[in-house]
């Protein structure tokens, strides 16, 4: 060998070098030596045999002090032994008692490949090795312990052993075939038969997946036969080991399906770890063994069920939680047994179901005198054996019990249903002594609470049952029964009074009759029946007594009146009193003026405390709803009734004012679609426009009451009364937000509408309308303006009225006729006009954006220069002092009484009204005294004013309402005269506690809205709204 004395240094290292001499070397160990001495063991195990495996050389984990060479060589022995196709391995001889020796003895070695390597213990090895032989596995090697480590490690993740396991075994054991020639070979010596199979599946069991047995017919059975292992998920066959003598003769009725009892106890409990179709004898299984016995005579079924019974109170002793589980589970199978009563020497099997199921009449036999006296006459009653019967439950359903009485009482309501000679319950207790109905009656009052929280049907058979001491005679069902709801309401002759129970049983069980449904104990019943409210009407003859009826029926029980009908209306009916209305509220005496017997109390009972918190009197939602649905109901007839008109009034008036409990309606989508609201008058008056009077006179023809979304709120008719009708009256504000946020009652088409109409008809518009006809044109203007952009204008529309400001004065029709245009003929920003083109005047000018909208062009002037600052001018205070001399003034100002001198050039300058008045070509223009019949004072202040610009608050004097006249007049003055500071300033001053009283309010809202003081006018709106009981009683009443 290539290597040096001391076995460590290569002799190449030296003089070829390290990399080549190393190669070398390894090579001389993996190549040469390994398969060299691989070759010499195969002579020596053919030699030696099992003797061979001591020349084996340790797995290279075990080396100790291992150098290079010696871990080399051992690892690449080791490797290609676990490659190796050599006959290396001796198999194991035969038994010397197994008579196929002479065919299974071979002196040949296998091949790793065709060797079965056992790696069992010495003690599993004696008893699964010949087994396997006996089997016909001939091919069994046993190596040592050394060989065995070093062949797993070889051989891991590369040539996988063909080892004897209990998954091995198992696989062998499922051909029947073999299992069979086991079976056999077993039956040979039966003695150790139990050891044999115990060992067998102990070692079968060491493998822990749960198929570990399924597949193989190793199951020893009672009857000698064998039962195949499967998983207990998917066996049809499910077999069973008893564990007491008691369970044996439980499961003596199956065949086939008991386990051999020489099975040890941990070969049964691993059998029952692992799921297989084996288990032990529970409950459970106690359903499909009650099944097979049904076949059997009937006396061994008896003897049979009472070891079930009695297995099942040890179950019960041992797993008291699962009693109800374990009744559950038979509940369904004839498992109780008992004799039929008139029926001598009968036997009666049944289900526990069937017991509770009040299907069939039957009871646990009873022992108490008395009631078994009852029980041995009721012909067709099922009594049950006490010894056929579960032990934990004798004691509930005993008679002397609640649910034994139950049970009693359900089994005497189904003997008309399952004897076919009986039909009623009379012929039930025809037979029965006076003693067993007595009996009964004391068995019933003794529970009767316990019974009465039972189910349906018993409380049902209750009422049936004769057991009521009555005055009339001994006994009585409760059906028939009769009891007042109060001791007073017997007083009445309007009830019948007979068939009532004895007073003291009355009292003593009103908790239970109440129960038990005896009429008298419900009002209602009592008042439908009894007094008659199921008739629907009171004969007339009865009101007075009825009236006395109801004052006793409301001290015991005032809530009964908002659930009975207790109210009685004009034609006699009975009604419930919420569904009337009070007669004292004008808005349902006006609503419901044509239906005041069906929807009023009768006029003798009207007077009564009764009804004072029973009627309708607030106005909720749909209350008013019905009301404006009455008015419309009656204004859609051919001919209306002659208070429609005012009644309808009434009703639509009901919206002027903001009540509280407008917040909550909800009904104004409806409302707007009810035909109820009336319109302004077709009247004239002096004064009025013409125009405006045939446009009232054109809607009021058309339809008097229309629906609140067909017209228009006063509050915007100066700006659509041309389209649209307008209410009679104008809404609060609670009621015209809820409408409007329904549907706006107007939109800016109607606006455009109603512009275009005053353009259209401008022929003829007066001079005395002009002004108002100006201002309602100006809020149309202003109106579009705020609802920028959520419409369009037409160009050719003419709706623009394009004047000075200071036309306004001397405005005259003609002018006034010729200033309407279109917006193709308007310009913005122009100083000239220019053919049809025409520059847009001051008055049109303040509605730029509105113009802008409308796409009026514009002409873009260059930036202009700066105005040079100015001073404060003394000119005020000179003026004033001119005038307190009386110099230079040129106009006389006389009122009743007094006198006052001014400058026209003043008053012009600060006053539309004067200036129209002096630059007119009227006779004031040139007079230098002007004749007013104001008061004296107004015209003073306002004068001040003028002339100082400046409003001095009065002091308050004692006499309010005399001093409140007047400031109103200096109000309504300030408007005519065109006085918009001092009018705000008015406002402001009048708007404090000291002016705005209940005595004073609408009067003040009267000027405000007259005078279009809006701000003032809002704030008594809200004050008459937050006030209103104490306004309507302390304000003086209007003409």
């Amino acid at each position: 060998m290539a290597l040096q004395s001391d076995r460590q240094t290569p002799i190449s290292e030296e003089k070829n070098g390290p990399l080549e001499g190393l190669k070398w070397n390894n090579w001389i160990f993996q190549e040469g030596i390994a398969p060299l001495y691989l070759l010499f063991l195969r002579h020596l195990m053919k030699l030696h045999g099992t003797s061979g495996y001591r020349f084996w050389p340790v797995p290279p984990s075990e080396l100790k002090n291992s150098d290079h060479i010696s871990l080399t060589i051992s690892t690449e022995f080791w490797k290609k032994a676990g490659e190796s196709s050599f006959d290396l391995y001796p198999q194991i001889p035969p038994p010397l008692s197994s008579p196929r020796r002479s065919k299974l003895q071979t002196d040949e070695n296998l091949s790793i490949k065709k060797a079965v390597f056992n790696f069992l213990s010495t003690e599993q090895s004696q008893f699964i090795v010949p087994l396997l032989m006996q089997l016909g596995i001939t091919n069994i090697v046993t190596p040592h312990p050394t060989v065995v480590r070093g062949l797993v490690r070889a051989t891991m993740n590369k040539t996988s052993l063909v080892l004897v396991t209990p998954v091995y075994v198992r696989d062998m054991l499922r051909n029947p075939t073999r299992c069979k020639l086991l079976q056999d070979h077993w039956k040979k010596d039966p003695g150790n038969l139990p050891s044999n199979i115990n060992k067998l599946l102990s070692f079968l069991l060491q493998e822990t997946t749960e198929d570990c047995l399924t597949g193989c017919s190793l199951l020893p059975l009672d009857d000698g036969s064998w039962g195949t292992f499967s998983r207990k998920s998917t066996s049809k066959i499910q077999y069973l080991t008893p564990g007491t003598p008691l369970e044996r003769s439980i499961l003596e009725i199956t065949h086939g399906r008991v386990v051999f009892k020489g099975l040890e106890g941990p070969v049964i409990d691993g059998l029952l770890e692992r799921d297989m179709n084996i288990s032990s004898l529970s409950f459970d299984n106690i359903a499909p063994l009650c099944r097979l016995v049904e076949s059997k005579d009937p006396q061994y079924r008896k003897a049979w069920l009472a070891n079930i019974w009695e297995y099942f109170g040890l179950c019960v002793k041992k797993y008291p939680t699962n009693k109800d589980g374990y009744l559950r589970s038979i509940e369904s199978l004839p498992v109780y047994c008992g004799s039929v009563v008139g029926e001598p020497d009968s036997i009666r099997f049944l289900s526990p179901l069937s017991f509770v199921s009040r299907g069939l009449p039957a009871i646990v036999d009873p022992d108490t005198l008395g009631v078994s006296a009852l029980c041995k006459t009721l012909n067709g009653l099922i009594l049950v054996n006490k010894a056929i019967f579960p032990t934990t439950e004798l004691s509930t359903e005993s008679v002397r019990s609640s649910q034994g009485a139950r049970r009693l009482i359900n089994a005497i309501g189904a003997l008309p249903f399952t004897v076919p000679t009986i039909h009623s319950l009379s012929q039930v207790f025809s037979g029965v002594p006076a003693e067993g109905i007595q009996a009964l009656s004391n068995l019933v009052f003794l529970h009767i609470s316990d019974l009465l929280r039972g189910d349906h049907s018993t409380v049902c058979m209750l009422k049936q049952l004769p057991v009521w001491p009555v005055l009339s005679g001994p006994f009585q069902s409760a059906a028939k029964l009769k009891l007042a709801p109060h001791t007073s309401l017997v007083l009445t002759t309007m009830i019948d009074q007979t068939t009532f129970l004895r007073p003291d049983l009355a009292s003593r069980y009103r908790d239970e009759l109440k129960k038990l449904g005896v009429l008298q104990l419900s009002y209602l019943d009592f008042l439908n029946n009894e007094v008659g409210l199921a008739r629907g009407y009171l004969p007339a003859e009865n009101i007075g007594e009825y009236q006395r009826l109801i004052e006793m029926v409301y001290k015991v029980n005032p809530s009964i009146f908002r659930s009975c009908n207790l109210a009685v209306n004009g034609d006699y009916r009975f009604c419930l009193p919420s569904t009337l209305y009070d007669s004292l509220v004008p808005l349902f005496q006006a609503a419901f003026r044509d239906q005041q017997n069906s929807r009023f109390l009768h006029p003798a009972l009207a007077g009564s405390h009764v009804w004072r918190d029973l009627l309708i009197k607030n106005v909720s939602g749909p209350t008013y709803i019905e009301c404006a649905r009455s008015i419309e109901r009656r204004n859609s007839r051919t001919n209306p009734d002659d208070k429609i008109e005012f009644d309808s009034r009434v009703v639509f008036g009901h919206l002027f004012w903001d009540y509280q409990e407008m917040h909550s309606w909800t009904i104004w989508k409806a409302l707007c679609q009810i035909r109820f609201a009336p319109v302004q008058e077709a009247t004239t008056s002096p004064g009025q426009s013409k125009l405006r009077s045939q446009q009232r006179v054109k809607f009021w023809q058309r339809n008097k009451l229309i629906a609140i979304s067909e017209a228009v709120d006063p509050k915007y008719e100066g700006i659509s009364w041309g389209q649209k009708p307008v209410l009679w009256r104008e809404m609060g504000s609670l009621a015209l937000r809820g409408i409007t946020s329904q549907k706006p009652m107007i939109t800016p088409g109607t606006v455009i509408g109603h512009l275009g109409f005053l353009a259209s008809h401008r022929e003829e518009i007066t001079k005395e309308e002009l002004p108002t006809r100006i201002s309602e044109i100006k809020k149309a203007y202003e109106y579009l303006e705020e609802k920028i952009p959520s419409y369009t204008i037409q160009e050719s529309a003419l709706i623009w009225l394009n004047v000075e400001n200071e036309d306004f004065g001397r405005m005259t029709p003609e002018t006034f006729r010729k200033s309407w245009s279109c917006t193709m003929d308007l310009c913005l920003d122009s100083n000239y006009d220019s053919g049809e083109i025409k520059r847009v005047r001051s008055f049109l000018d303040r509605f730029r954006q509105l113009l802008l909208h409308a796409n009026v062009t514009a002409i873009i002037h260059p930036p202009s220069i700066p105005e040079p600052p100015r001073t404060q001018s003394p000119i005020l205070q000179g003026l004033l002092d001119l005038r307190k001399q009386e110099l230079l003034s040129d106009v006389t100002i006389t009122a009743p009484l007094q006198t006052f001198k001014a400058h026209k050039i003043v008053l012009a300058s600060v006053s539309d009204y004067w200036r129209a008045m002096f630059t007119s070509k009227f006779r004031e223009s040139s007079t230098t005294e002007i004749s007013l019949q104001d008061d004296p004072k107004t015209i003073k202040v306002l004068l001040d004013y003028i002339y100082t610009n400046n409003f001095i608050k009065p002091r308050h004097e004692e006499n309010v309402t005399s001093q409140l006249e007047n400031l109103l007049d200096q109000l309504e003055k300030s408007e005519k005269w065109f006085l918009p500071s001092f009018k705000h300033s008015m406002e402001h001053y009048l708007s404090d506690g000291h002016w705005i009283r209940p005595e004073t309010v609408k009067s003040v809202l009267r000027s405000s809205t007259m005078c279009n003081a809006n701000q003032l006018a809002s704030v008594c709106q809200q004050y008459i709204g937050n006030n209103k009981t104490i306004v309507e009683r302390e304000a003086p009443k209007e003409e």
